[in-house]
């Protein structure tokens, strides 16, 4: 109940309940034992006076002094709460009194035997009158001379009433200065409760209440160090943080506003009957109005569906669903996502609008990628393989045609990929327009064309072979480019049983694989040979793996020698230990470390030995230099030269030792990185030769371009010497251009005297062949200079 008071009104309520309990407890507690308190006090103190007069009366009475013994009556009867005193005999007769008149026969509380008996007795007692008046009767035994004793006694009448009077009377004023002391003391504090407290806390409260009505800071004067004073710092400081609280939350609002504003996702709130009550500009705009239009709205009003509003219903929270919008007179995809939630103790549901044209563009874009190749708008592998797996199930015989476009990176690098592309579009379309009714065209990809003959039979596939190689014979007009091209084909064909896709596909590799190798621009059908050449061909990959981490490989040295037959260097040739194949040739092997790329691996081994075996023979004083092939993938690692320079300087060998012979082919598609390279390998003091020179396409270019200190003749040149006309001519025309050119020559696949003899005679300065040393391993080689010396890469006129 006090709780619903305010503090002014509490104090002096609980101070006035505190003064009427303790008033209460004064009253039925308090007084009557203090009164019982005085009455039992009063009696004892009287027995104790009468116990003591008690011996003084006997000595009167036994020396018969009756005045004295009056004269103790009378001061006993002056006592307060004393009415009377006498003294009486065995026989009940007066001997002494202290007021006249006064006889045993007055009292009539108590008979003369009941008298009798108590004096009799010996023992004090006392006898409750009326109105708080007793009387008491002490006995005052007397012994004669003969021996006989006299029972006398003395009664004293007691009246305490007055006693109590003043006893309660004093009570009662206690009581009355006490309430007046506890009245001061409440006014005193309610004074300092008003001061300290009330007064304090009503500035608190009203301080909190303008601050709920008005959000602003008020000033609260209350001041002390006090729980009070804190409770002030306290409120103010939460005042403070809720106002910042506030503003930030009103920032957030009005950040969360405009973030909705701005959202790009539509976004509507609607009740449960999925009326719009609230909705974003993305949301109008998707439906081509304003916001307001839209509240209000039923998804009848704005969807496409007749039944938009029972998927809506029916479709659990936070699942997509799409449904078309309309948009004036268009329409427009959505995916709609439902999201409920409560406000004010009501249902309402967020819904997220998103326009999915973009994206129904786009699935449908990859429906067509899927299956079709973008630039040339044919079909692509994959459906091609769907196709025709359905006709071997159908068990239906076919033709499969695998076309790969002759040097097409070339049309690339000097005329542009997007030459190139539209290129592929003209040749898709020739392509098209020679075609069966049941033929099948797909792009498998890059360069390369499918053509799937339904029902056909090998003679039908071989013609159209045929008709399509003839009509790449024609150029192709590419902007005001006349493009010639070339395509190999591989052919395969099934009479619809016993074979699958994959196989199929394979065996038109193989083939293509096959025309390649024939030279292009030619057609080469599947056989069995061609797969197990290819078998042969894996086998051999799996074996070289194997080798290299075996150490199955040999280095083979074949020696060059100057025009008076006195060695000069050897070149290190790879020679491969099959355990199972023997000395294995490298013609059939070279091929394969480099279409599998592990002739990086093999270079780096050869590389390594070669170095070794220099580092031996300059102990030696052999005197040789050895030289070393690169291949064109060795160009197409991340860095050559400092992957070979490592080597060398892990073997300590020197540069000097060694030489380097690179191929027209590694040139060929060389970039600034191998023109880098060479540089760095030249200024690391390694020499360079072009190997096989002049059967390239721009050697003179190469020589221009490239740091050589000298080339290679090839042994097709060598071979028609001297009977060759236009043998001849050319390697005089070599001898004649490197020696204006001040490079060193070697002449390679001399095998004969009378090819040596020219080569001398026209001024070669190194020969190598067969007729001077075959390749032989490095502890047959006993080759050496004369003066142990290493010979330098002189020039022809030197």
């Amino acid at each position: 109940m006090l709780t619903r008071l305010s503090l002014r009104k509490s104090l002096p309520l609980l101070l006035g309940l505190f003064a009427l309990v303790f008033t209460l407890l004064q009253t039925t507690l308090y007084l009557p034992r203090s009164l019982d308190d005085a009455l039992h006090n009063w009696r004892t103190h009287s027995s104790q006076i009468l116990l003591l007069l008690q011996s003084s009366l006997r000595d009167h009475l036994r020396q018969n002094r009756h005045e004295e013994l009056s004269s103790e009556l009378s001061d006993l009867a002056s006592l307060r709460g004393v009415s009377w005193a006498m003294v009486i005999d065995q026989d009940q007769q007066v001997i002494a009194t202290s007021r006249l008149g006064l006889h045993p026969e007055q009292l009539g509380h108590i008979d003369s035997q009941e008298l009798s008996m108590r004096v009799a007795s010996g023992q004090p007692s006392w006898i409750e009158l009326s109105g708080q008046r007793y009387l008491a009767i002490y006995p005052l035994e007397r012994v004669r001379q003969s021996g006989l004793i006299d029972h006398e006694a003395l009664l004293v009448e007691m009246d305490f009433a007055p006693l109590l009077w003043q006893t309660k009377r004093d009570a009662w004023l206690h009581l009355a200065q006490t309430l007046g002391l506890l009245l001061l003391l409440g006014l005193l504090l309610n004074h300092l409760y008003g001061r300290l407290l009330t007064r304090r806390l009503a500035r608190i409260e009203q301080a909190a209440k303008q601050f709920a009505e008005d959000q602003v800071i008020p000033t609260m004067r209350v001041r002390g160090d006090d729980e009070i004073g804190q409770l002030a710092a306290s409120v103010a400081q939460m005042m403070t943080q809720l106002n910042q609280r506030q503003d930030e939350l009103r920032e957030s609002e009005a950040l969360f506003r405009s973030l909705i504003d701005s959202a790009p996702v539509g976004m509507l709130v609607v009740d449960h009957e999925l009326r719009v009550e609230q909705a974003n500009p993305a949301a109008a705009a998707l439906f081509g109005c304003d916001t307001e239009a839209l509240l209000g709205n039923l998804p009848e009003d704005r969807l496409i569906e007749s039944n938009a509003v029972r998927r809506l219903q029916q479709t659990p929270a936070n699942i997509a669903i799409e449904l078309t919008g309309r948009r004036g007179e268009q329409h427009v995809p959505l995916e709609i996502t439902c999201t409920p939630f409560i406000r004010h103790g009501q249902p309402y549901s967020l819904v997220l609008l998103r326009d999915i044209s973009d994206r129904l563009k786009a699935e449908q874009r990859l429906r067509f990628l899927a299956h079709f190749d973008p630039l040339t708008r044919l079909a692509n592998r994959h459906s091609l393989v769907q196709r025709l797996e359905q006709l071997l199930i159908a068990n239906c015989s076919l033709g499969l045609l695998y076309l790969d476009l002759d040097h097409f990176k070339r049309i690339n690098d000097t005329l542009g990929h997007e030459i190139g592309d539209q290129l592929l579009v003209e040749i898709a379309g020739r392509l098209e327009l020679h075609l069966p009714k049941l033929a099948m065209l797909a792009r498998s990809g890059g360069d390369e064309f499918i053509v799937l003959l339904e029902g056909a039979g090998l003679g039908e596939t071989q013609a159209l072979a045929e008709r399509l190689l003839e009509d790449f014979a024609a150029p192709f007009q590419v902007r005001q480019y006349e493009c010639f091209i070339s395509p190999s084909i591989g052919l395969t064909h099934s009479n619809g049983h016993g074979s699958s896709a994959s196989e199929l596909l394979k065996q038109a590799d193989l083939a293509l694989y096959a025309a390649k190798d024939r030279g292009r621009n030619c057609i080469a059908r599947f056989s069995a040979e061609l797969s197990s050449n290819a078998e042969l061909r894996r086998q051999l990959e799996s074996e070289l793996r194997r080798a290299i981490d075996q150490q199955e490989f040999a280095l083979y040295y074949q020696l060059q020698v100057d025009n008076q037959g006195q060695p000069q260097a050897v070149e290190a040739l790879l020679r491969w230990h099959s355990p199972t194949r023997g000395l294995v040739s490298p013609a059939d092997f070279i091929p394969i470390l480099e279409e599998s790329g592990m002739i990086i691996e093999a270079t780096r081994w050869v590389f390594r030995q070669a170095c070794r075996q220099a580092l031996q023979w300059q102990r030696e004083n052999r005197g040789l230099r050895i030289a070393i092939n690169l291949s064109p993938l060795d160009f197409r690692q991340a860095d050559l030269a400092g992957s070979l320079l490592q080597i060398l300087a892990e073997e300590g060998a020197s540069a000097d030792w060694l030489e380097l012979e690179i191929t027209e082919s590694a040139l060929l598609e060389s970039g600034d990185e191998v023109q880098q390279c060479l540089a760095r390998l030249k200024s690391a003091g390694f020499p360079l030769l072009l190997d096989d020179f002049g059967t390239g396409y721009a050697s003179l270019t190469y020589l221009q371009r490239f740091p050589f200190d000298g080339i290679k003749i090839d042994r097709q040149f060598v071979a028609g010497l001297p009977d060759s006309e236009h043998s001849v001519a050319l390697v005089r025309g070599i001898l004649t251009m490197a020696k204006q050119l001040g490079l060193h020559v070697v002449a390679e696949g001399v095998e004969n005297e009378r090819q040596a003899a020219f080569l001398r005679l026209n001024g070669c300065p190194s020969l190598q062949g067969f007729h001077y040393s075959r390749p032989q391993p490095a502890e047959q080689c006993q080759a050496r200079r004369p003066d142990g010396m290493l010979y330098s890469l002189k020039p022809l006129d030197h």
